[in-house]
């Protein structure tokens, strides 16, 4: 029986959010071509008997169980395992890996974690292997039948899976003096990626600091010592960023995109919007069009 058949099959089919298989001992190796097509993937490996390798931009790597192999989204490659070997193969969709995490107070962190290449051998797994093939199983049982709330749990699974992924790579990494000290530059890169994740949420400055570890006072003081604003203004102009990208691209009542950005009140959004950009986003939205059919009018008329 060829194991990897299943998972190449649906590389060549409209692919799930989510897909989560467990492979058992066989007679013959089993392998999986990974290649990143319309919906780009994250794939965690974990093998709990015999050996597995993958073979990376030329690089052919190989090693025994019990281990754990993340690729994220940006890789392809080959994956295989040989004959007799088990574990579970595990796919999640960029987009669903990332709302998955980003409500977690550890987004950032866990970011960081699943855009990299993460390799656990036997050794350095420790105890989490067993709950990363706890969560692996969970996962092909609750997508074999589902039920209700399946939504939920998947993702509450995929968000424990990454989390003791994250917790098994800084066990064995030292410990980050720079960070630790909460150097600046460091702190406001990590604040302006957290508000990446969460503006359209709805977080306050305190949850940010708190999420990073600092007081509100001194995420204020290095923002304005780096950005030469508060964070608060960072996370509205965010907001009015985004909010002027959606107004110029998209045929959406101005009250949807309103609650699109976390925005319940369409009043508010409109006198939100009117602060920054003195008019309104209806207002915004008529000057941006008629500018863009100026423009076009005008790059048409060249010889």
């Amino acid at each position: 029986m060829q194991l990897g058949s299943g998972l190449e099959a649906l590389m060549e089919k409209p692919i799930p959010a989510l897909h989560a298989e467990r492979f058992s001992a066989s007679l013959a190796p089993a392998k999986w071509v990974i290649r990143q097509r319309g919906l780009r993937r994250s794939h965690l490996l974990a093998i709990e008997a015999r050996r597995g390798a993958v073979a990376l931009r030329g690089t052919h790597v190989a090693f025994e169980a019990p281990a754990l192999l993340w690729l994220p989204a940006d890789l392809e490659g080959d994956l295989q395992v040989e004959a007799g070997a088990q574990g579970y193969l595990i796919a999640i969709s960029e987009d669903f890996l990332t709302k998955t995490v980003a409500g977690s107070a550890e987004a950032l962190h866990l970011r960081r974690t699943i855009d990299r290449l993460v390799l656990l051998k036997a050794g350095q797994v420790g105890e989490a292997f067993d709950a990363v093939v706890h969560g692996c199983d969970a996962l092909v049982r609750e997508l074999h039948s589902p039920g209700r709330g399946t939504a939920t749990m998947t993702s509450s699974h995929v968000l424990l899976l990454c989390l003791h992924l994250w917790r098994s790579v800084i066990s064995g990494e030292p410990p980050d003096e720079a960070a630790h000290r909460g150097d600046g530059t460091r702190l406001v890169g990590n604040f302006l990626q957290m508000v990446e994740l969460h503006y359209r949420d709805g977080w306050q400055v305190a949850r940010y600091a708190a999420a990073l570890g600092v007081t509100e006072d001194k995420l204020h003081a290095h923002c304005k010592r780096e950005k030469g604003v508060s964070p608060r203004a960072v996370v509205h102009l965010r907001l009015i960023k985004e909010a002027c990208t959606r107004l110029q691209q998209l045929d959406l009542p101005v009250e949807q995109i309103g609650y699109g950005l976390g925005f319940r009140d369409p009043g508010y959004f409109s006198r939100f919007f009117r602060k920054h950009q003195g008019v309104s986003p209806g207002v915004y939205r008529r000057r941006s069009r008629l500018e863009q059919m100026r423009r076009g009018a005008s790059y048409a008329a060249w010889p």
